[in-house]
């Protein structure tokens, strides 16, 4: 018989992932509204009660960023839709981060992206959805406090919302959400240009689809992306090679609503890549699947707690 440990898992929880190359942390909620962390390092682990990390509201979006693990912030909505975060320190463990003293309010039914800026400071930011529908970003500048930053302009209600930073000589944001007619639109910040509009294109897809993105250096200044959505019950990708847009070979079937992670280095000269959801085993545990030396596999059917 198969252990229940993934029925503690809320069905269509949020999930987000960050790692260091092959060290995987990947965060989701549980049916107490705790957030819970699983870890790989060789092998899967935690993701029990004893693991959670913070309480949010039930069916909080979930977000995190880290360098190389070493910090680690998540990020999520309070009871009252306010945004808070949990920071990880390698010298000093699990603490709460100062984003929540800020009580930056979003709609109630508000996705979370965040991403952090490669630097000699720890430069973060978040993206939200607000009340009249726009999407927002907030970011920490160098004196370290989180302020109100860009508005990237109005989108679906409730859109998922996914952001990336290129690792190039300058930072440059991506950022992924749905519009009123259901396309998945591309955000780009470039610090010469600051924001402007993406060309990618990507297929109509159904409202509200969970989005998730990566990137990675194929070479000093080419940069791959893939972006992962989902139809009714499928998972799709669209793949960015530094020239064009092109729909990816991913196809795995996938619970009606699921929502996404991913994470992505390099492994030689080719990207690794890892992508999680839930795919119906155990009914809610969360699903690996595996890009390697050029193609997909499945990973881990069922991550821990189950």
């Amino acid at each position: 018989m198969p252990s229940n440990g993934a029925h503690d898992i809320v069905f269509r929880t949020s999930i987000a992932a960050c790692n260091a190359s092959s060290h995987l942390r990947v965060y989701m909620q549980d049916v107490m509204g705790k957030i819970r962390e699983s870890r790989y390092e060789d092998k899967w682990s935690n993701g029990t009660e004893k693991n959670a990390i913070a309480s949010a509201k039930l069916y909080s979006p979930v977000a995190c960023t880290s360098s190389d693990l070493e910090n680690i912030r998540v990020y999520y909505l309070s009871t009252d839709n306010t945004m808070k975060d949990m920071a990880y320190d390698k010298s000093k463990g699990w603490y709460e981060g100062t984003l929540g003293k800020k009580r930056f309010m979003t709609a109630p039914y508000s996705k979370l992206a965040a991403c952090q800026l490669k630097g000699p400071d720890m430069t973060l930011r978040v993206y939200c959805q607000m009340a009249d529908n726009t999407v927002q970003e907030y970011g920490v500048k160098d004196n370290g406090n989180w302020e109100k930053m860009s508005t990237l302009g109005s989108a679906m209600p409730g859109t998922d919302i996914a952001c990336t930073v290129f690792k190039t000589s300058e930072p440059k944001i991506r950022v992924y959400y749905q519009h009123m007619e259901h396309g998945i639109i591309e955000k780009c910040y470039d610090s010469k240009r600051g924001w402007y509009d993406g060309a990618a294109k990507f297929p109509k897809v159904q409202p509200r689809t969970s989005i998730a993105c990566t990137s990675y250096m194929t070479s000093l200044e080419v940069v791959g992306i893939r972006v992962f959505y989902n139809t009714s019950n499928m998972m799709r990708e669209m793949v960015y090679d530094g020239k064009s847009w092109t729909e990816g070979q991913f196809h795995a079937d996938c619970i009606p609503g699921t929502q996404i992670a991913c994470v992505s280095w390099m492994n030689g000269a080719r990207p690794d890549v890892r992508v999680y959801f839930q795919a119906g085993h155990e009914i809610s545990a969360i699903t690996e699947y595996v890009w390697t030396q050029g193609r997909w596999s499945s990973g881990k059917l069922a991550l821990p707690p189950a």
